[in-house]
């Protein structure tokens, strides 16, 4: 908030008003709050529980950072969760969900760093009959058990209002449920985190910032007619408070806004040594500094999202498609072997450990590529349709990958009986880096 101050001149026969400009800008800190009397754990920056809305307002106004987020969920979800020669396994899948419910689950997983998901049993709890998308920013984690392990979780449907009560959901696996339901809780390994992951994309969360103030410029700047930086001296001499203020009101409304450009100051004098004098105090090469700034965000924040290439999300640059083809398929089989499967994996390793609970074989489940037109005529072309479809059906041994881990005799029906097992979920305080705990 700024704040002013009239300073009298030197001798006594003008008046400078002095703006306090708002302090310096925090680095944002991730803190998990685990002491308070609260059950659950709150998830925030600088202590306030709001991680999840600072990130939801950093995709909402950074333009760069909502293409990547939109443009890489829309990779890892593909064309969907296919079953490789298991035409029967793919509709028993979608018999218990939808494809829309996937996508957004890969959503929040890309965007949160965080997903969950809810599963709903039949009466005697011996089989998952639906399962869903849960909005991970309605959720927070009760506070560790004994055990080490994390039971369940409180759901509202907005933290920031006092007056709705949370409702607890137990975690899958749990011998408790609510109305016959649990919650499968995913996250990103983060070092010093125990209840909560962090998107891959956190780092350039600054930048995705600046993109906000950067376009809150541009519109004041148009708003105030491109003057920002500007002095209009009155010389006959110091009015009174009241008329200064309606002086000061009587421009403003004049000439500020787009509405008013174009419009011309009209002033009579006595004397030309009371003449109304206007100083305009712009910066040398002020829109270059601007386009750096632009660049240099959008360039950090594609870095962070680890785009290989503008071009995947169809940014032409300045040499254009048709000379860039060679790399653009470099820069989507690098993306899509670093960045992308490695999200298809985990979601898919949920997805089958949830088919597995209730006896169904799920290993051959796999997300369909979304593979550009023109990769996918040359991929035919030299492998031929069946091995094309092969290759496509199964990328980088993709449902090898996200098979069950054979680690025992008894691998198979650990994962099977517990979801939450094949993402990461710890059966004991395996972080002493923990903050709030």
């Amino acid at each position: 908030m700024e704040n002013k101050n009239t300073v009298p001149n030197g001798n006594g026969k003008g008046v400078v008003k002095v703006i306090n400009l708002s302090g310096g800008y925090i680095i944002p800190r991730i803190s998990e709050s685990a002491k308070s009397r609260k059950a659950w754990v709150e998830f925030g920056i600088d202590g306030m529980d709001d991680f999840f809305n600072t990130l939801i307002k950093r995709y909402e106004t950074s333009p760069t950072n909502q293409a990547c987020i939109d443009g890489t969920t829309d990779l890892i979800y593909g064309k969907g969760v296919k079953a490789k020669d298991r035409l029967d396994l793919e509709e028993y899948l979608y018999s218990l969900t939808t494809e829309d419910e996937i996508r957004k689950i890969a959503f929040d997983y890309k965007l949160f760093g965080n997903a969950a998901v809810q599963c709903v049993f039949n009466e005697d709890r011996s089989k998952v009959v639906n399962f869903y998308h849960l909005p991970v920013d309605t959720l927070r984690a009760e506070k560790v058990n004994e055990e080490g392990i994390i039971p369940g979780f409180y759901y509202s449907a907005d933290w920031t209002n006092k007056n709705i009560k949370p409702k607890y959901i137990p975690a899958f696996g749990q011998n408790q449920f609510e109305d016959d339901v649990q919650v499968i809780y995913m996250k990103r390994y983060a070092p010093g985190k125990f209840y909560y992951g962090i998107p891959d994309w956190y780092s350039s969360l600054q930048y995705c910032a600046v993109e906000e103030e950067v376009s809150n410029l541009h519109i004041n700047n148009i708003l105030n007619n491109f003057m920002p930086s500007t002095i209009i001296n009155f010389n006959g001499g110091v009015p009174a408070v009241e008329e200064q203020a309606l002086v000061e009101n009587s421009i403003a409304n004049k000439f500020t806004g787009t509405t008013n450009a174009g419009r011309f100051i009209l002033s009579f004098n006595d004397n030309p040594e009371y003449k109304t004098t206007v100083e305009m105090l712009r910066p040398e090469n002020l829109h270059q500094q601007y386009d750096f700034i632009a660049e240099e965000s959008s360039r950090k924040i594609m870095l962070a999202h680890r785009i290989t290439s503008q071009m995947l999300f169809g940014i032409k640059t300045a040499s254009g498609f048709s000379s860039n083809a060679d790399e653009l398929k470099t820069a989507y089989e690098i993306m899509l072997a670093l960045v992308i499967q490695p999200f298809q994996q985990e979601i898919v390793k949920v997805i089958q450990g949830i088919v597995e609970f209730n006896g169904v074989e799920g290993e051959s489940l796999y997300f369909a590529p979304l593979i550009p037109f023109g990769f996918l005529a040359e991929l035919m072309e030299d492998a031929g349709a069946a091995n094309a479809k092969e290759m496509i059906e199964n990328p980088n041994d993709v449902p090898d990958a996200v098979a069950e881990p054979s680690v025992g005799d008894n691998a198979d029906e650990t994962q099977a009986e517990n979801p939450n097992e094949t993402i990461g979920e710890v059966v004991g305080p395996e972080n002493t880096g923990v903050q709030g705990t």
